[in-house]
C-alpha cells in the first residue's frame, strides 16, 4: 500500500496541484539491494534505454524538436528529462556528479547520466541507505525502481506522440 501527496515547502500537505508531489516509497524499498538484484536491474536498464532509443531512432531534428498540443516537452525534450530524472534520482543519495555538467544534448545526456547510474549501482550492493530529500524518502532500491518506470512510461509517451 501506498499514498502519493503533495507537500508545500513547509513540508505540510496541500491539495494536489498546491505543491510537490511526493512519490510512493514502498515497505520493500527499505531492503538493501543485493549484487543480482543490481545485475538484474542493470539488464533491465539496458533493455529499457534500447525500447527507447529505437522509438526515436531515424526521426529527424524537425521531428525530435516539434511540438504538440497539450504537452509539455517536445520529443528531444522528454529525452532530456529523461536524463535528468535520472540524474536527480541519483542525487537524492548524494551520489550524482555536478548538475553543472550535464550535457545539453539529450542523447548525450541520457549517455553520460546512465553511466555514472550504472557505475553507481554497482557499488551498492548491501548498502542500507535511506534519506528523506525535500519531503521524499529515498533509497538504492527505489533510485533503481524509478529509473526503470520512469523511462519505460516516457518511452510510452514519445509513442503516443508519433
Amino acid at each position: 500500500m501506498w499514498e502519493d501527496y503533495f507537500i508545500n515547502d513547509a513540508y505540510d500537505r496541500v491539495a494536489e496541484g498546491q505543491g510537490y508531489s511526493v512519490e510512493s516509497f514502498f515497505p520493500y524499498d527499505w531492503k538493501p539491494l543485493t549484487t543480482l538484484e543490481i545485475e538484474h536491474g542493470l539488464k533491465l536498464l539496458d533493455w529499457t534505454r534500447a525500447d527507447l532509443l529505437k522509438t526515436v531512432e531515424g526521426l529527424s531534428q524537425e521531428k525530435m524538436n516539434a511540438t504538440y498540443p497539450a504537452e509539455r516537452w517536445s520529443i528531444n525534450g522528454i529525452l532530456g528529462h529523461v536524463g535528468g530524472a535520472e540524474h536527480w534520482y541519483m542525487e537524492c543519495l548524494g551520489l550524482a556528479f555536478p548538475r553543472s555538467e550535464l550535457p545539453e544534448d539529450p542523447i548525450a545526456r541520457l549517455r553520460m547520466v546512465r553511466r555514472t547510474l550504472t557505475t553507481t549501482l554497482r557499488t551498492l550492493d548491501g548498502v542500507k541507505k535511506v534519506v528523506a530529500v525535500d519531503g521524499e524518502i529515498w533509497s538504492p532500491r527505489k533510485m533503481l525502481r524509478k529509473a526503470l518506470w520512469h523511462e519505460r512510461d516516457h518511452t510510452e509517451h514519445i509513442r503516443k506522440l508519433l
